[in-house]
């Protein structure tokens, strides 16, 4: 009897600890959807190559706006493009635009708000206060602007621009978690030692900072998402033939009646990965809390 209750114990405590489970008990059903939702569009953009049935920008205007059908499964666009090509293929660009600019604004923001939380004083004080003046513009009227001087934007370009857009927002982040571990026993310690401060900020504060920076890091990327898919809908974001999920609704938004799935369709899409990707931020969030 003792010998079964343990193995029931033993089978309870794996499965409490399978990865599903945990991430279902803390984060709930939105936790879940969250992450299924990610992992989705993350297998989509790598196999998606592989797996497209058509060329995502190859022409047939014999076939344009053609319905959904067995040969063309999301229909077609106004050039006769498969939009399940272009959604699949378009879905490694957002992906790894987004992921690049969580990257680039996190790294760019801890060093600015690391620094300017650790020297105080006036350049502190300078450094912010540019940093507010950045965020008191609209963070996709200042990436339309900084898009509108580049010639040819790339995805490059874009990844750049709107991780420099973020950036203020994650050294506000940085600075406020630094100054939270500034003044503790382990920093003045390491100070006596006569550790430079470069150390004592990656070294000692660092590791200390990264709940909340994970965070903000999750939160860049799905605002990443938006972004994108709002500046390819007005039209300055990726130029074709790039397939891109904001300009394909905004090339045929004013024929919704008459062809719909070419716009519900990638609006889906975009939907779908921002939800995934707020959800996964809001689990993110409450694992790094509780833990």
């Amino acid at each position: 009897m003792v010998s079964l209750i343990m193995t029931r114990n033993v089978k309870a405590f794996l499965r409490d600890r399978e990865p599903f489970t945990f991430i279902r008990r803390l984060g709930g059903t939105t936790g879940m959807l969250g992450l299924i939702l990610l992992i989705f569009w993350a297998v989509i953009s790598i196999v998606g190559p592989a797996i497209v049935p058509y060329s995502a920008t190859e022409l047939h205007v014999d076939v344009a706006y053609s319905p959904p059908s067995l040969g063309h499964m999301l229909g077609t666009d106004q050039y006769g493009r498969d939009m399940l090509s272009r959604i699949i293929i378009g879905s490694r660009s957002i992906l790894t635009t987004a992921l690049g600019i969580a990257i680039l604004s996190l790294v760019a923001g801890i060093f600015i708000g690391f620094t300017a939380g650790y020297v105080g004083g006036f350049v502190d004080e300078v450094i912010m206060r540019f940093m507010d003046m950045f965020m008191s513009i609209p963070s996709l009227l200042l990436a339309m602007v900084m898009l509108g001087i580049v010639i040819k934007p790339g995805i490059w370009s874009v990844m750049l621009i709107i991780a420099i857009v973020y950036s203020p927002r994650t050294a506000r982040v940085a600075r406020s978690t630094l100054l939270e571990y500034k003044s503790r026993e382990f920093v003045d310690a390491a100070r006596i030692r006569g550790e430079s401060a470069l150390y004592i900020m990656f070294g000692e504060v660092f590791p200390n900072c990264l709940g909340p920076l994970i965070v903000e890091g999750t939160a860049r990327f799905a605002y990443g998402i938006m972004t994108i898919a709002s500046l390819g809908f007005l039209g300055v974001g990726l130029r074709p033939p790039t397939p891109d999920w904001g300009l394909m609704i905004a090339e045929n938004k004013d024929l919704l009646l008459q062809a719909p799935w070419t716009v519900i369709f990638p609006a889906a899409a975009v939907a779908s990965l921002v939800i995934g990707a707020s959800l996964f931020t809001e689990f993110v969030d409450r694992y790094i809390r509780r833990v």
